[in-house]
């Protein structure tokens, strides 16, 4: 792990025992597809624990504290949500851009994280990740306790500046952009779709990593609102 990621981690630490109340602390991490945000997300989450869980800052917590990472992927409408749309043909060849999310409902999510704790708040917060196998969103066998109490979202649209979304990226406590050069980005995504068995070859692979991934990589790069940490990918470390 770079020494830029274990500080982020130490600030985030640092940032949740200063806030003020009782609501969780939300961390975004967006960029465009195959920036590698799961590269960074995954182990700044077990530096944080790691950080929570030592003998100096659990002697200092008022309660048993963990960081939580979530993927945005789990907000895709269904299959049988696009098939329902105005025009499913258009849908499904776009999934994956951002009015193919049920936006709401993770906005929704986001409030109950933030929502103070009381006597009526609920024990748990349910929330879906992808199963890529069935192409849908299922529901996570681990909700989301009340000890977690760092959250990190990664995904394409944390961060977006557009209506509606604006309101969530807001609520991101930090906002961490991961960027990297097109090209890089491009042969991942080849690699990771065709993998996927998202397409049956390698040449229609990379006609809709062109004609979908990289489009929606430009509309993000273009409607972000501004981070407080940027991150740059270069063969496979983070900067």
């Amino acid at each position: 792990m770079s020494r830029t990621i274990e500080q982020l981690a130490h600030d985030i630490v640092d940032a949740y025992y200063a806030r003020a109340g009782d609501g969780r602390l939300l961390v975004g991490i967006a960029g465009p597809p195959g920036c590698g945000k799961s590269t960074i997300a995954n182990p700044l989450t077990q530096h944080i624990n790691s950080i929570l869980q030592s003998p100096h800052e659990t002697a200092q917590a008022e309660r048993s504290t963990s960081a939580v990472c979530v993927s945005l992927d789990g907000w895709h409408y269904t299959l049988a949500e696009l098939d329902a749309m105005e025009d499913p043909v258009y849908a499904h060849r776009w999934r994956g851009a951002a009015f193919t999310f049920n936006q709401s409902e993770y906005q929704k999510f986001l409030e109950e994280l933030k929502t103070p704790s009381h006597p009526d708040t609920p024990a748990t917060i349910p929330f879906s990740t992808f199963d890529h196998a069935i192409k849908n969103p299922v529901l996570s066998p681990t909700p989301i306790t009340s000890s977690d109490r760092i959250i990190l979202i990664e995904g394409l649209y944390t961060l977006l500046d557009i209506p509606d979304w604006k309101v969530c990226s807001d609520m991101m406590d930090f906002k961490i952009w991961v960027d990297v050069d097109e090209e890089t980005a491009r042969r991942r995504l080849i690699k990771r779709n065709f993998e996927a068995g998202i397409t049956a070859d390698l040449e229609s692979c990379a006609e809709r990593v062109d004609a979908v991934d990289m489009k929606n990589g430009d509309f993000v790069r273009a409607h972000t609102t501004e981070p407080t940490h940027v991150f740059v990918s270069v063969d496979g470390q983070m900067y």
